[in-house]
């Protein structure tokens, strides 16, 4: 697996992860989730063996996505064992774990979430996706002061989270007033983010997201995957992270499924955004052509890129890594 390319285990881990959250956000995969995390685990054993030694980010990437790994085992036993609700969107019930989960199942899973949160919540100072889920499984446990202190952290690192809002109203500790909405980059990398539209059926439409240590890693995702093709309906929902919630409240339902957009995350600066689809040439019979990436900086190089197979927590949503670094 690692022939070649040192951060092949982190890479797959992360894939493993997204397949395995398009399932528990969907409430599917029963049965194929426990195999999925059973082979993450295999990949940080893996990543952790080949890690340079002294590569703090390789090790704070590892901790995140062992995290992520624990908390959907969690959440795959409160979901199918227990059947209750556990997910991103409204978290889960204060005390679950004691009050409807009579075998006891979920209690080492609760307790493996909570530490490896716990050794992850420092990897990542900026991002709010660890102590969302250490949040969510304090939450589980009957942990209440546990659980606002990890949704206020998160909160802290973003103060637009709407889930981490939520579930502090839902223990009586109602935040502060929401801020107006920021253009400015938060975190402490640069990346770039694609963001795309696509009807899954006749009436519904998904948002997929992918993230870049560079454009011109995204650029050749785009080039491999013929990624103008997907945006006019073939993708693969399979293929990639989705997520059903529409992007801005009162956009138009039949633009939203056809944008395509790319945005560069510059730490502390505001972010570019592209319309990609504005950008792609077409031929006679409407097939897409080529994409103009002429006033793109497709060749621009960031101080603190975003390490390969990071995942992060942006606008309420879930985004993995989508490069081959």
């Amino acid at each position: 697996m690692t022939a070649g390319n040192p951060n092949a285990p982190l890479l797959r881990a992360n894939s493993l992860l997204a397949t395995c959250e398009y399932y528990l956000r969907h409430s599917d995969g029963e049965r194929e989730v426990p195999g999925l995390l059973a082979d993450v685990g295999r990949c940080c054993d893996e990543a952790e063996e080949v890690a340079a030694s002294g590569d703090e980010e390789a090790a704070a990437t590892l901790a995140i996505l062992r995290s992520m790994a624990a908390t959907f085992a969690l959440r795959h036993a409160a979901l199918f064992t227990v059947a209750c609700d556990f997910d991103d969107e409204d978290g889960t019930l204060l005390g679950g774990m004691g009050k409807h989960d009579k075998v006891g199942v979920s209690g080492p899973l609760a307790t493996q979430a909570i530490q490896t949160a716990r050794a992850a919540l420092d990897a990542d100072p900026t991002d709010p996706l660890v102590p969302l889920y250490l949040g969510h499984a304090l939450t589980w446990a009957g942990d209440r002061d546990g659980a606002v202190a990890a949704y206020e952290e998160a909160l802290r690192r973003d103060p637009w989270d709407r889930c981490a809002r939520s579930n502090l109203r839902y223990l009586d500790a109602a935040p502060g007033r929401r801020p107006s909405p920021s253009e400015m980059s938060r975190g402490c990398y640069g990346f770039a983010l694609l963001r795309w539209g696509f009807w899954i059926s006749n009436n519904d439409w998904d948002t997929g997201f992918l993230l870049f240590s560079s454009v011109a890693e995204a650029r050749a995702h785009i080039d491999e995957k013929r990624y103008t093709d997907d945006v006019r309906g073939e993708s693969d929902e399979e293929e990639w992270d989705e997520d059903e919630e529409e992007w801005d409240e009162g956009e138009d339902e039949d633009e939203g499924a056809k944008q395509t957009l790319l945005q560069i995350h510059r730490p502390g600066q505001r972010i570019a955004e592209y319309d990609l689809n504005a950008r792609t040439q077409t031929g006679p019979g409407g097939q897409s052509l080529r994409i103009d990436w002429s006033d793109i900086p497709v060749d621009e190089r960031w101080e603190s890129p975003l390490p390969p197979g990071r995942p992060l927590r942006i606008d309420g949503r879930l985004c993995f890594y989508g490069g081959q670094k």
